[in-house]
């Protein structure tokens, strides 16, 4: 379809407009080709005429409908007046800052603080798709952060804008919220340092200008790096282009560094005394621009907050003095007076205050700085002169060194952040925030706006080529061709800046001359680049130059441009700060060796080899330096992926939410936004799904296609029948691809169906509702006739004969009717009555029965009490007996085991001593024998030790020459020895434990001590002789001499132990000998063992006879007792047979009665006396309805007695088995305890805590056994007055329960499993704590089982904390599994079939959805909420502890779909609304089903934004309305959904301001919150209600699968 059918009568466009840009005009009449006028009606009500050929018309006018889109790309018309318009009506009326352009974030700065970044909005965009939402910077960064973790790849977002447009506070939330939700839970706060470094960097970077109080007067770009688990682990600053002239000179109304008044305001503190600081006013680098003082701003406490980042950051005191310092000297460097001294000479007096203070403390001298700040050195061929200076060129020296100093400390402290920023760790990934400066032009545009346009033509080039990219890639992934798309290419700007003798070429080669001046350069540049088109000489100025950017022409001048470029300081004044006594400055001014840059392989190449310059501070100008750092940024940038925030500034006044339509669009049309829509409009930019399509756009398919079950088949053949253009729309994979323009012309066709459609409805009800009053109106005129004619009749044909004919006729009819009735009447009251007598005989007779058989059966009942309970009694006097004959024979056969086991205990110890003494004699005679071996040895060794020692001294004289060969050798013969010498030792030392003789054996054991410590000493001394002279080695021979003299007396005294050994032998001889007689009493032994056992066998099967004979008796009254069942239950059939019987004459009773009813009423008028038998037989029927429901109880109590029969049955086997079991004799009467031992609590814990498994066998037949099992033990402890037992295993209890929650915090089994054991394990505290409140409904057995010893009430409180952090843990993983489900389940599925509740417009997703999140419905919840409750049910939780779960996750439910409904503008519709309504009553009728109604309270926040969204909201009645019915949602929550009320449909209409306005002042008096979200995390107070346990712990048995056999039951 051509654009041109579109400009049609009523349908609007907009025209140019000199105040507001643009403005609206509606069409009066059609267009059509060949008109050359454009007939237009203006909102003031004058008429306009354009001339205009269907080329040039103007632009059309969006549909309201379509108007306060979120993402500007979404518009059916894409153009300049659509985007101004779109983004005014936002910022005005829904009071939104946030729009989306494609993949730009448009941000207008609102001069006011709004409540929309605190966590709880953080939460809520974290883990969204972008788009999902309301456009936010969380938005964005969610999906860098989202991205980054996606596809393991690094991100940045590029903050731009003009100075006063929001770009740092932007930075800033972005950091905070990785911040928040990247949280790493470490100890180095590496997350509050990155947020920290912020204060800092504003108070030594930004300043106050004309348009903004906390402008950035830098480039930033903000490193933030991630681990591999994607939490902060350190980050680092790169600044780019800081303005230095701002320590010198500020314009009016302007200030300098926020540091400098910061310092000023706090000088009268002790800290700051000794830097002798004035008021900002007096200082004259902080006074020129006039106001010192911000308003809002307290400068005072701004300075606490940097000292105290300062000490977050780690930089200490010292530090933080010593920049202090050289700020306080800058200040004053300011006011140090320089006088003019002759025509060109300057001075300064040497006593100046200023002066002196500056010297002090820079640590500099103040005659050398004196005399260099007046005078400069000329270096000549042979010498060297000192030239003075003029006074505004020694101001200019001063002004150079005081800018060199502040720039050196600005990036010392840099430097020093991103020191304080780096933790170990290895970096994974990085998302990079870039604070940088937007397009800039002014009256006067000098360096550093060449500078800043200059980085912004990068930025554009870089934004365009990653824009073709997307689009390229979306068009491939379509399948879609490709077509190149016509847009601005700033490459010629950039080489004109950038390239060969392009503008910083020129400008740094005129830096290398001395001589070179701003004029030159000049005169080069118009020489030069005259001829380039984008380069203009100004005709009417000669001092500059027109370069025409992107976004605009900006007139540069030249005057400074060197000076700024060279950035000169005299090398006499860098040698005085070098010199400086202060090595805090000092270090600034150290001349470092100039490096290459070689950062990612990116190195920066000269457009030309340049002149070598003769000044070693020229050799890098800030041009140069600038376009390094560019180039790196750029790298970087194109290195990740990147994402755009355009900031804009809407007025200049910084007025809150005022919009100046001018400066908006100067800088949408500077910072790429409207290029971003240009070029979306020249390809297909409306993108729908096929689904979305089939939707919105069924109304126009006709039956055949509609009837067709492939939608996208369908929606080719109506897009083709449609708009017959082929080039308008394209068919992609997944999505149907539109031109501007097509959207609104398939609404429009879509609108006018449904006229069509309602305007026939209309047509056919006002015909119904005419023909309707047509047929009233002619009935009514029938009727009239109809009366009219018959009293005209009645006249005529009327006389007395007639008359009294038709009268008596009349009486006689009356008569004779009434007869009829009369014997009617008589009929059925006979019949009634026999009826009557015969239910009242039939009702005594019954009664008469069951009073009989009632009587009966209770006297057989009685009687079956009474033989029951003497049997009862008989088998406890049998058992008393058998078990009081057990324990005797009991104790009598322990008695004898007890002897038996103690008699061969002892000679099992006497046989082992035996045998041990058998082996230690073999160990001791095999010992001696090696024992002799060894001393043969040593005989053997001792000549050998002579004949070296004779060696060595004929070797004497030699000694000298060999000493290094003959130590080697001296030191292996005696390790050798030693060897020997201690294997020796060992073996004399076994030998001496042989030895009676206890003085003997200390004398030789000393001896053998004293020769090994002399070999020792002799070791060491051989040890040290290489170091020594020949004197002293000499000395160590003759003792080595004495030492082997003194072993051949040792070896004589073990010869002489050798003979006492034979002796020895012979003893252990002799002592085998008895050993071997004793030996022989053993088998006589064995003998008596074997009769013990025997015994203990006869014993046993003694025991076995008993039990056979008492199960024979347990089975004989369990016969018995089941015969007496079975009669029971005969009789209960007998009755039950005669209630069927009684309800089927009910029945027909009740039949009867309805006959009688419907009589009575036809006879009503008539017979009185039939009413008073109507409610007789009511009450007879009242009275049978009675006995009925007495039968009823009556067999109500049977079955409770046939089940307590049951009951006793079981426990009658219950003790058969328990007397099975304990067939050796334990005892029956339990305590209900059992016994730990302390060294098998580990064991305890291991096996009932550690390793249990929830869904076991054991634990399913009683959910929370453990506890009782826990409770049992904790009660022996108790029992047995063991406090360290009872402490140690409550403890062990409480912290291993707490450690296996940890360790499975996200196992809802186990949680659940264990909040039940934890809750239960408090109430048996309580309930057996021995207090009056928690023992009132406890048995007397339970009473008696109290704890006797300890209280245990601090425990409580333990075990109580314990089962809240198990329940708030619980929460919080069922929290985890409902979470992803939620919006998609009740906020995006639509339950309601036929009801679209989506936007109408095609809307640019940025982001795929999960698959996963797409499938969730309400019936997912549902199921997860069953899941949840069956797992609490099935470990017996408690009622009220299911309703406070429950009732917490409605609540997190309900939260978390609010928060998305207020933070997603296009969620909020009358449809949706109703869709969302429809999810809760599902949920409604789950809770029902599980009587847990009560909890729906917690829903009510989206019940009633649900009914606020369906509510008329337009007059004050529905004003109050909203204020009435809307009580748990807070005003600023109801201000917000219906300021982002979106209809869908044109039939609908937004939401007024002035009724906003309404229900904002109805609400003014509202006490509430006035917070936006909704705390998600909010938790409700959980209580544990006490209730007492009916289970008797004497009755429990471990089962055997929990593996605790050494629990010992008491």
């Amino acid at each position: 379809m051509a654009l041109v059918q579109l400009y049609t009568r009523y349908n609007r466009v907009w025209i140019p407009d000199e105040e507001h840009v643009w403005k609206s005009a509606e069409i009066l009449r059609d267009f059509h080709d060949g008109d050359d006028r454009l007939q237009l009606l203006l909102e003031d009500g004058t008429e306009y005429t354009v001339d205009s050929s269907p080329t040039k018309l103007p632009p059309l006018r969006n549909p309201d409908i379509l108007v306060g889109e979120n993402d500007l790309t979404a518009l059916s018309y894409l153009h300049e007046p659509a985007v101004l318009h779109n983004l005014r009506v936002r910022f005005l009326e829904f009071r939104i800052i946030y729009t989306y352009c494609g993949i730009i974030l448009v941000a207008l700065n609102p001069y006011q603080q709004l409540s929309i970044y605190g966590d709880a909005i953080i939460h809520a965009y974290s883990g969204q798709n972008l788009g999902d939402m309301d456009p936010h910077i969380f938005a964005v960064a969610e999906e860098a952060y989202k991205q980054m973790a996606r596809n393991q790849r690094n991100q940045s977002i590029i903050i731009s804008g003009e100075s006063g447009a929001g770009k740092t506070v932007s930075a800033r939330y972005a950091m905070r919220y990785f911040a928040v939700v990247s949280k790493s839970g470490s100890k180095t706060q590496v997350e509050d340092k990155v947020l920290a470094s912020n204060p800092i960097t504003e108070a030594i970077g930004n300043a106050k200008t004309t348009r903004n109080d906390n402008s950035s007067r830098f480039g930033k770009f903000t490193e933030i790096s991630f681990d591999s688990r994607y939490r902060i682990i350190g980050a680092n600053m790169r600044t780019y282009l800081l303005e230095k002239s701002r320590v010198v000179f500020q314009a009016y109304n302007e200030r300098n560094y926020h540091i400098f008044y910061q310092m000023c305001a706090c000088a009268d503190l002790p800290q700051f005394r000794a830097l002798q600081l004035m008021s900002a006013v007096e200082f004259h680098y902080t006074g020129m621009g006039g106001d010192i003082f911000i308003e809002g701003v307290d400068d005072r406490k701004s300075m606490e907050e940097t000292q105290r980042t300062f000490s977050l950051l780690g930089l200490n005191e010292d530090f933080q003095s010593d920049v202090f310092k050289v700020l306080a000297a800058i200040l004053h460097m300011g006011n140090v007076e320089i006088k003019s001294f002759g025509d060109d000479r300057s001075s300064i007096s040497p006593s100046d205050t200023h002066l002196l203070i500056v010297c002090d403390l820079l640590g500099v001298r103040a005659d050398k700085l004196v005399q260099w700040l007046c005078n400069r050195r000329l270096v000549l061929v042979a010498e060297k002169v000192v030239k003075p200076l003029h006074k505004d060129r020694a101001v200019n020296s001063r002004d150079a060194l005081a800018k060199r100093i502040y720039a050196y400390l600005f990036d010392c402290i840099i430097n020093r952040i991103n020191r304080a920023l780096q933790v170990p760790g290895k970096q994974h990934a990085f998302i990079g925030v870039l604070d940088i400066y937007g397009f800039e032009t002014f009256d006067i545009n000098s360096f550093e706006q060449f500078c800043i346009n200059y980085a912004n033509e990068k930025l554009q080039q870089q934004f365009n080529l990653h824009v073709f990219k997307l689009e390229q890639e979306e068009y491939m992934k379509e399948d879609i061709p490709w077509t190149l798309i016509d847009f601005y290419d700033n490459q010629p700007a950039i080489d004109l800046i950038e390239a060969k003798m392009g503008i910083l070429d020129l400008l740094n080669e005129e830096c290398l001359f001395p001589q070179g001046t701003d004029q030159s350069w000049l005169q080069k540049l118009y020489n030069y680049l005259g001829s380039k088109p984008l380069f203009e000489r100004p005709k009417m100025s000669n001092e500059t130059f027109v370069v025409q950017h992107f976004a605009d022409k900006v007139e540069y001048h030249c005057k400074g441009f060197l000076e700024k470029n060279r950035d000169a300081l005299y090398e006499e004044l860098v040698e005085v700060m070098r010199d400086s006594q202060f090595p805090f400055l000092a270090k600034f001014f150290q001349e470092e060796e100039q490096k290459a840059l070689n950062i990612r392989g990116i190195k920066v190449n000269a457009a030309r080899p340049g002149v070598k310059p003769a000044n070693k501070q020229l050799r890098t100008s800030v041009g140069d330096k600038f376009c390094s750092s560019l180039s790196l940024l750029m790298a970087t940038l194109n290195a990740t992926t990147p994402h755009y925030v355009r900031c804009i500034k809407p007025n200049d006044e910084k007025l809150p939410f005022e919009y100046d339509s001018r400066r908006v669009v100067q800088q949408l049309r500077a910072c790429g936004v409207l290029e971003t829509i240009r070029i979306s409009a020249q390809s297909y930019p409306s993108r729908w799904t096929y689904s979305e399509f089939y939707n919105r756009y069924n109304v126009l398919m006709t039956n055949q296609e509609a009837g067709c079950n492939d939608k996208m088949q369908t929606c080719k053949n109506v897009l083709q029948r449609l708009i017959q253009d082929t080039n308008q729309y394209k068919f992609g994979r997944t999505k149907i691809f539109l031109r501007a323009g097509q959207v609104a012309f398939l609404e429009k066709l879509r609108l006018d169906q449904l006229r069509t459609a309602c305007i026939t409805i209309q047509k056919h009800v006002r015909g119904w509702s005419q023909r309707k009053k047509y047929l009233r109106m002619r009935n009514a005129a029938i009727t009239l006739q109809q009366y009219i004619r018959g009293k005209k009749t009645i006249r005529k044909a009327v006389s007395a004969a007639n008359l009294k004919q038709a009268w008596a006729a009349v009486l006689i009819q009356r008569y004779w009717r009434g007869f009829r009735i009369w014997k009617v009447y008589e009929t059925k009251l006979t019949t009634l009555q026999s009826e009557i007598d015969r239910v009242i005989i039939e009702k005594q007779n019954m009664e008469k029965t069951f009073q009989a058989s009632s009587k009966e059966l209770k006297e057989k009942y009685d009687k079956a009490k009474l033989n029951l309970l003497e049997e009862k009694e008989i088998q406890k006097r049998l058992s008393k007996i058998a078990e009081f004959n057990l324990d005797i024979q009991k104790q009598d056969h322990e008695k004898e085991l007890r002897s038996l086991k103690e008699e061969i205990r002892r000679l099992k110890e006497e046989r082992v001593s035996l045998q041990m003494k058998l082996d230690e004699d073999d160990r001791v005679e095999t010992d001696l024998r090696d024992q002799v071996i060894q001393l043969t040895k040593h005989v053997k060794v001792i000549p050998e030790l002579r004949r070296d020692l004779s060696n060595l001294q004929n070797q004497k004289n030699t000694v000298d020459r060999k000493m290094k060969q003959q130590s080697e050798e001296a030191r292996a013969s005696l390790n050798k020895i030693s060897k020997l010498l201690a294997g020796s030792i060992v073996e004399e030392d076994v030998l001496l434990r042989l030895t009676a003789n206890a003085s003997e054996k200390t004398y030789e054991a000393e001896d053998l001590l004293a020769v090994f410590d002399c070999l020792e000493k002799a070791t060491r001394t051989l040890e040290s002789h290489r170091k020594e002279q020949k004197a002293i080695y000499e000395t160590q021979v003759e003792g080595f001499k004495m030492r082997v003299d003194y072993l051949q007396n040792e070896n004589n005294s073990l010869q002489s132990m050798f003979t006492e050994k034979s002796s020895i032998d012979e003893n252990i001889r002799q002592e085998v000998c008895r050993l071997s007689s004793e030996n022989s009493v053993i088998p006589e032994l064995k003998g008596q063992i074997s009769e013990l056992q025997r015994q203990t066998k006869d014993y046993e099967a003694l025991i076995e006879k008993q039990n056979k004979d008492l199960a024979e008796n347990a089975e004989e009254i369990k016969s018995i007792l089941q015969k007496k069942i079975e009669e029971e239950s005969s009789k209960r059939r007998h009755f039950e047979e005669q209630a069927e019987v009684l309800e089927e004459d009910n029945k027909d009773l009740q039949g009867k009665i309805k006959d009688l009813q419907e009589d009575s009423d036809h006879l009503s008028r008539q017979l009185q006396m039939e009413r008073d038998a109507k409610i007789r037989l009511r009450l007879e029927v009242t009275e049978l309805s009675s006995d009925n429901k007495e039968f009823e109880e009556q067999l109500d109590q049977k079955d409770r007695l046939i089940k307590r029969l049951e009951n006793q049955m079981i426990s009658f086997e219950t003790t058969h088995k328990d007397n099975k079991t304990s067939s050796s004799g334990s005892p029956k009467g339990y305590l209900g305890m059992l016994e730990c031992k302390k060294e098998d609590q580990s064991k305890l814990i291991q096996n009932l805590i550690l390793d249990l498994k929830p869904n076991g066998v054991a634990v399913n037949m009683i959910p929370v056994l453990p506890a009782y099992i826990l409770f049992m033990c904790v009660r022996h402890a108790d029992y047995m007055n063991d406090e360290e037992k009872l402490m140690s295993l409550m403890n062990a209890i409480i912290s291993n329960v707490k450690r296996f929650t940890m360790t499975h915090q996200n196992d809802l089994v186990s949680l659940s499993f264990w909040l039940c054991n934890m809750y239960q394990l408090l109430n048996c505290l309580k309930q057996y704590s021995g207090d009056e409140e928690f023992c009132k409904q406890s048995s007397p057995r339970q009473v008696n089982n109290c704890l006797q010893n300890f209280d245990l009430s601090d425990h409580q409180q333990v075990v109580s904390d314990l089962a809240i952090c198990i329940y708030h843990q619980l929460i919080t993983t069922m929290e985890n599994a409902l979470g992803t489900a939620i919006v998609p389940a009740m906020l995006e599925h639509e339950s309601l079939q036929g009801i679209f509740s989506t936007k109408p417009p095609g809307f640019r997703n940025h982001s795929n959805k999960n698959n996963e999140t797409e499938m969730c419905t309400v019936f997912f919840i549902i199921e997860r909420l069953s899941r949840f409750y069956a797992i609490m049910t099935h470990h017996s939780m408690d009622a009220n502890l299911i309703k406070q779960v429950v009732k917490q996750l409605l609540f997190y439910i309900g939260a978390t779909t609010v928060n998305h409904l207020l933070l997603s503008k296009n969620m909020c519709s009358c449809s949706r609304g109703m869709q969302i309504r429809c999810n809760i009553s599902y949920l409604e009728e789950w809770l029902q089903e599980k009587e847990l109604l009560s909890s729906i309270d917690t829903l009510k926040p989206l019940t009633q934004a649900a009914w606020l969204l369906q509510v008329s909201k337009t007059t004050d009645d529905d004003a109050k309305a909203i204020v009435e019915k809307c009580t748990e949602l807070n005003t600023v929550q109801i201000v917000k959904i219906l300021n982002s009320y979106t209809p869908i449909d044109g039939y609908e209409k937004r939401v007024a301001s002035s009724f906003v306005r309404k229900v904002q002042s109805l609400r003014q008096y509202h006490d509430g919150s006035a917070q936006l979200m909704m705390d998600v995390r909010y938790r409700f107070p959980v209580t544990f209600p006490f209730y007492v346990s009916s289970q008797a712990l004497e009755l429990l048995k471990v089962p055997n699968s929990l593996h605790l056999e050494f629990l010992n039951m008491i």
